[in-house]
């Protein structure tokens, strides 16, 4: 009975002292996020798996089932999670949901053409894609952090030499950006089909001219100014996203013979990912 009791006791130890924090993500970039900060330490899902467009993604039975062991879903503000908050937080009451792009200010979503009317599926008016730039990266870090070491007090030394780490990174990526874009004229214009990279064209003094129409391929009369617009600017190059349609951007990199590249702002190797952007822009 003795070496039966002592058994249990050990399986109950051993299980309080190796549980990890059970993790709930929308996004790529942000399961990358909290996996360099939480290393070995917490499980992560991953709702929107890469290549599927998060606006209209729908999470599997499979995901779900995530949701119910969950003790914080992180958040980002984007369309996907209006969609499916609801659900989610009745599948677990319990579990904390925590947008972890809090104290971050967003700016506007910036349109090819401006809509005069949103509905429940076009894009939201602020743009979501606060990840895109280092700055914003380490202070989703921050939040992330401190949510970690409230849920596991007791490895609080390993996530802080984690997440040090992670800002180390953050701001030599930075650094490394303002290195390749040295020679880039401020305002220098680059082409995208879908208009994710509005903070990265703030912070580096940049403009993105965005293809699509809110959310939709261009009309031929508007595919028409986007290829004057781009002559008359010079673009180089043309940014797609696999999420969405290449149609209109492949047209306009026809008529200029100019190269289409992808790139998205999903990519979990956010660092690298960032660097090649800014080479893409200087032209390199």
């Amino acid at each position: 009975m003795k070496k039966l009791f002592l058994a249990i006791s050990l399986l109950f130890l051993t299980t309080y002292t190796y549980a990890k924090v059970n993790v709930i993500v929308s996004i790529a970039p942000q399961k990358a996020f909290v996996e360099q900060i939480g290393k070995g330490l917490v499980n992560t899902t991953l709702l929107v798996p890469i290549g599927s467009n998060p606006n209209l993604y729908e999470p599997k039975a499979s995901q779900m089932i995530a949701v119910d062991k969950a003790d914080v879903y992180f958040t980002i503000g984007g369309h996907f999670e209006k969609a499916w908050l609801p659900r989610i937080k009745d599948q677990n009451k319990n579990m904390e949901i925590l947008n972890c792009s809090n104290g971050i200010h967003r700016i506007d979503m910036k349109f090819n053409k401006k809509p005069k009317k949103f509905s429940s599926r076009q894009l939201p008016k602020k743009d979501i894609h606060v990840w895109t730039i280092p700055k914003n990266i380490e202070k989703i870090g921050k939040n992330i952090y401190e949510t970690l070491v409230r849920y596991d007090e007791k490895n609080k030394e390993k996530y802080k030499k984690n997440y040090e780490e992670f800002v180390k990174k953050a701001r030599k990526t930075d650094k490394k950006i303002t290195e390749v874009l040295k020679d880039v004229p401020n305002s220098a214009k680059f082409m995208v089909f879908h208009p994710a990279w509005g903070y990265f064209a703030n912070e580096y003094n940049l403009e993105q001219m965005a293809i699509e129409v809110h959310g939709k391929e261009p009309k031929a009369n508007e595919l028409r100014k986007m290829i004057e617009k781009a002559r008359e600017h010079k673009v180089k190059a043309i940014l797609t996203q696999p999420e969405f349609s290449q149609k209109g951007a492949k047209l306009i990199a026809q008529e200029l013979s100019i190269k289409v590249i992808g790139i998205t702002p999903l990519n979990p190797r956010w660092s690298e990912n960032l660097i090649k952007l800014a080479h893409t822009i200087a032209n390199n």
